[in-house]
């Protein structure tokens, strides 16, 4: 057993003393498998170490009366000037071990050829993570210590290392840790939340998952980049990335994951959808979200996810069949609405997705919501963000257009309102793109109504670069006999 017993953990720093771990105790048993969830920084690996003995408390007790292996993956410990079969006869002899029969094994499962002969130091961070999991295989800990080992490897490779860890050791107690909730979730028997250097400890996984998004205080407001730029690759990127290490987002994809998985088509989709209002250019998920709205019958939705999902870069050719069948019911076709696909070309000229026509829809009609038929008829209809500003520029619902709906100056004074402004970011993003600005938090603070965002996209001829937009503009500015008297006391 490995018993922890309030133990604390302080480090010095720069800044003063940094309390990683307050007070924690548990007690792991042979066959148990404790997951542990927790933000970035909340002292998960520290735990890890002070349980294998690499580090010691700063108060409290570990106990260990079961062997415990080091972090799994872990090549910290390896001689970096020996080559990969030295480092096996080194594990080998401080463990008393076969040396030939554990050699056999890690040529085998580690699959490193001839760079097994070669010096620790050339090898790459995969190279090192393989050769570190199939070391700790040859030695047949009671409990090993699990520190994203799910990052080790491809998938094939990754699969070698769950029969070798989860099959054949089932037996065994496991440390586990994390980001993956879902790998957590399918392979451990009990489930711990470390927040505030605490240590709660749950035995129902979707409890523990619950109690976790609260303490990751799980928010609606839309992620955005800070600069402007010129194409949509740029920001797609950043969006993927930031994605991926935003925890609430990952929170809302796993719970969506979870519900496909059980068929519950429509709690996936809320789950999607909560994810993808945080990220909306995201593209992996958009397409996971077309698919549970199609399973429920919502071919609008899921043409629009879908199309979402091709217009940032996801592979048209898996796409492609999934559209189609959205269209056939709804009796249409691609000859009539062709399926555009992310291109290289300059932003005007590429592809529009719903949170284009949203964040146009707020500035140009100063609406909030757009039906699904209102914004699939704008996105079918739209092969380029520039053809879109168009259409909606010259719609009667729009507050910009001389003598549209109801009264155009009366409508854009109008203060700007809401709780979440962001929209105004990626306004500024797609209209000021290419433009000499640092950054867009202090533009936001002028735009106090729809006045303000119309004189502003005058008077620094944003969207100079979209034609058709920019022609648009041309005209409403024309129809204005007193609008530069009102550009020199709105934008000075």
């Amino acid at each position: 057993m490995i018993h922890v017993q309030n133990v604390h953990k302080t480090y010095q720093t720069r800044h003063g003393k940094s309390h990683v771990l307050n007070d924690v105790s548990f007690d792991l048993r042979k066959g148990e498998k404790l997951g542990i969830l927790g933000r970035n920084g909340a002292g998960k690996s520290t735990l890890v170490r002070l349980v294998s003995g690499a580090e010691q408390p700063t108060s409290g007790l570990v106990e260990r009366s079961m062997s415990v292996s080091w972090p799994l993956a872990f090549g910290g410990a390896f001689q970096a000037d020996l080559t990969g079969k030295d480092n096996v006869r080194f594990i080998s002899r401080i463990y008393r071990q076969d040396f030939e029969q554990n050699l056999a094994f890690v040529e085998d499962f580690a699959e490193l050829g001839p760079y097994l002969l070669e010096p620790v130091r050339s090898y790459s961070s995969g190279m090192r993570a393989r050769l570190a999991f199939a070391i700790s295989m040859i030695i047949e800990f009671d409990c090993f210590l699990i520190d994203e080992v799910s990052a080790v490897g491809d998938a094939r490779f990754h699969e070698k290392c769950n029969y070798e860890l989860f099959t054949k050791r089932a037996d065994r107690a496991m440390v586990m840790i994390s980001h993956d909730a879902t790998y957590v979730r399918d392979h451990c028997n009990r489930f711990g939340i470390l927040h505030d250097g605490k240590l709660g400890l749950y035995d129902d996984f979707d409890v523990a998952y619950s109690e976790y998004a609260k303490l990751i205080s799980v928010s609606t407001t839309a992620y955005a980049t800070s600069k402007f730029v010129a194409n949509r690759s740029s920001p797609m990127e950043v969006q993927y990335q930031a994605a991926l290490a935003d925890e609430q987002f990952m929170f809302h994809v796993r719970r969506g994951d979870w519900a496909m998985e059980k068929s519950a088509w429509s709690e996936a989709e809320d789950e999607y959808s909560a994810a993808l209002k945080l990220h909306p250019y995201e593209r992996t998920y958009w397409s996971q979200h077309g698919h549970a709205a199609r399973a429920q019958g919502k071919y609008t939705l899921a043409e629009i996810s879908y199309r979402n999902s091709c217009a940032l870069g996801y592979p048209l050719p898996e796409i492609s069949p999934f559209i189609k069948d959205a269209m056939a019911h709804q009796s249409v076709t691609e000859l009539e609405y062709p399926i555009m696909s992310y291109n290289k070309g300059v932003l005007s000229t590429q592809p529009p997705v719903s949170n284009d026509v949203l964040i146009f829809a707020k500035a140009f009609w100063g609406q909030l919501d757009v039906t699904d038929l209102e914004l699939l008829d704008l996105i079918r209809n739209s092969p380029t963000l520039d053809s879109l500003a168009e259409r909606m520029l010259v719609d009667e619902k729009c507050i910009w257009r001389p003598g549209g709906a109801p009264s155009a100056l009366e409508q854009m004074s109008r203060a700007i309102t809401g709780d979440d402004l962001s929209w105004i970011r990626t306004f500024c993003q797609l209209g000021g793109a290419g433009l000499k600005f640092a950054n867009t938090a202090d533009l936001i603070e002028r735009f106090q109504s729809q006045q303000d965002l119309f004189a502003v996209t005058i008077k620094e001829n944003w969207f100079s670069e979209w034609s058709n937009t920019s022609s648009t503009l041309s005209e409403f500015t024309a129809a204005y006999s007193d609008l530069k008297h009102e550009l020199s006391n709105v934008y000075p």
